[in-house]
């Protein structure tokens, strides 16, 4: 009577699914890079002598084919700015559907001192 229950049944594979939902989560987040790692590459994307937006810089090599979400970026690009390795001021950009400019942010990086 007690092998026909669907929960009994559920609940002996419950160990099995926990022990291989968590190798998944492991090997998944082996493959994520954290925002210290970017630092490097995001460094190398920034132009010293062009402002750039930061949907541009992601699209600038060697960030163009690397899976980077535009809000790590942005969290990268402030911690440069706070090390002093790039620059950042905000620019009037022309929307097609706002009456005003909105300002959007624009990094550089800074030049090394000779």
């Amino acid at each position: 009577m007690g092998d026909n229950d669907p929960l009994l049944m559920v609940v002996r594979y419950a160990p099995i699914v926990f022990v291989v939902a968590g190798i998944a989560l492991v090997l998944w987040l082996q493959r994520q890079r954290l925002p210290h790692e970017w630092q490097p590459d995001v460094l190398d994307a920034l132009s010293e002598t062009e402002a750039l937006p930061s949907a541009a810089i992601r699209d600038r090599p060697p960030l163009a084919h690397q899976e980077l979400d535009l809000r790590t970026l942005e969290t990268v690009l402030d911690h440069l700015c706070k090390n002093g390795q790039a620059v950042r001021w905000y620019e009037d950009v022309a929307s097609p559907g706002a009456a005003t400019p909105v300002r959007q942010p624009v990094y550089r990086r800074r030049s090394p001192r000779a």
